[in-house]
């Protein structure tokens, strides 16, 4: 016995709605005798008529009045479901999840970046932030697609693709009325040793943590804590409040409160690289999306 089909059901359809068979064929660019027969193949499976064909018109039976009126209804959210799941397969409107370290400015151009692919591929974004240290484990777990993450990190990047987009200088955040700043335009890591540190920098995270935590240690001193702390972009906050200094990457320059300024590190060391990474067993949308963003970047 042959099994039902969505022709079938669409040419059942047709035939009700144009009131004959020979209408439907014609609207359907089919033969008649093949439309019949494709009808009878139906009634066939479903071990009921359809049709009573005592009549020369198109009458059907009382079964196939209900028959047409559910699948009518039916066939709607059936050509949905097909539409949806086909978008699936072509890439379209699928979530890509994104992460970033609370160290890269989600700032307009990333956003603009994000966007562009958005519309031209159809693609829709998550964006939540993490630090570079989960990113790698999360997209190790599947929990995310793509990762910005600053190296660098203490797992291994051996399972995962990694792409540079930009690099950028490190800098002293300082309040603006810290008196032994107030005249200098530059500063080194080493005028920084009798400073109290609003994000206090260790060897155990990576990320920005770890590169600032090596270029103190290569200043010869660890870093004082402050009294209130936060590793997140409210540290910018905490400087604000006269608590202490920071050591952050130049994109802050684009949240700073008014109280804040940044002063250039003039350490030879004192860059950051920000990268994109995902999966080596990505698909072929992630690969192209991540080329998409990398290319835009380089541009």
């Amino acid at each position: 016995m042959e099994m039902l089909t969505l022709k079938q059901f669409q040419y059942f359809i047709k035939i009700v709605e144009e009131g004959s068979f020979t209408a439907a064929s014609e609207k359907l660019f089919i033969a008649q005798s093949a439309l019949s027969r494709q009808i009878k193949l139906l009634e066939e499976e479903i071990d009921f008529q359809l049709f009573d064909r005592t009549d020369k018109k198109v009458k059907l039976t009382a079964a196939g009045e209900v028959f047409y009126k559910k699948i009518k209804d039916n066939m709607h959210y059936l050509n949905e479901i097909i539409g949806v799941s086909k978008n699936i397969a072509e890439g379209k409107n699928r979530q890509i999840k994104i992460a970033h370290s609370s160290s890269i400015v989600m700032d307009d151009k990333k956003v603009q970046i994000l966007k562009e692919i958005s519309l031209t591929q159809e693609i829709n974004f998550e964006i939540n932030t993490l630090s570079s240290e989960h990113q790698v484990l999360a997209l190790l777990n599947g929990e995310i697609d793509i990762g910005l993450i600053r190296p660098p990190v203490r797992h291994t990047l051996d399972d995962v693709n990694v792409i540079k987009l930009y690099e950028e200088p490190l800098m002293v955040a300082v309040h603006i009325d810290h008196t032994k700043f107030a005249n200098k335009e530059k500063v080194e890591v080493k005028d920084l040793k009798d400073e109290y540190f609003v994000s206090t920098p260790h060897s155990k995270r990576g990320g920005l943590s770890y590169l600032v935590s090596n270029l103190c240690l290569a200043a010869g001193f660890t870093s004082q804590k402050a009294p209130i702390q936060s590793r997140k972009t409210s540290q910018l906050q905490l400087v604000a409040a006269n608590l202490g200094v920071s050591i952050v990457p130049k994109e802050f320059q684009q949240i700073l409160p008014a109280q804040v300024k940044l002063l250039p590190l003039t350490d030879q060391l004192s860059l950051s690289e920000v990268v994109l990474v995902y999966r080596k067993d990505h698909d072929e949308i992630i690969q192209h999306c991540a080329e998409h963003i990398h290319q835009i970047f380089q541009s």
